[in-house]
């Protein structure tokens, strides 16, 4: 990945300068979207990791070679404990 300067906005979404961001909508989904392009990925919860996990392996989304790289970075500034999976 780029450098690229992260920043966590008012309704705990995150934003980057590269144009993406991730925006969680619930406790089950968060939205990435890159442009005019959007996906939702799935949220879970590991007990035993005490995090919420974020599933970004799977999808028919053009979107994700990048998602997974890019959650990864913005995970740590969500609300709570967040893991890419």
């Amino acid at each position: 990945m780029t450098d690229s300067e992260l920043m966590r906005v008012a309704d705990g979404s995150v934003e980057s300068s590269e144009g993406w961001a991730a925006r969680l909508l619930g406790t089950d989904w968060i939205e990435y979207s890159s442009g005019s392009a959007a996906c939702l990925v799935n949220v879970g919860y590991s007990a035993a990791q005490r995090a919420r996990q974020i599933y970004a392996t799977e999808s028919i989304s053009e979107l994700f070679p990048f998602v997974r790289e890019h959650l990864r970075c913005a995970a740590p500034l969500f609300d709570g404990r967040y893991v890419v999976v």
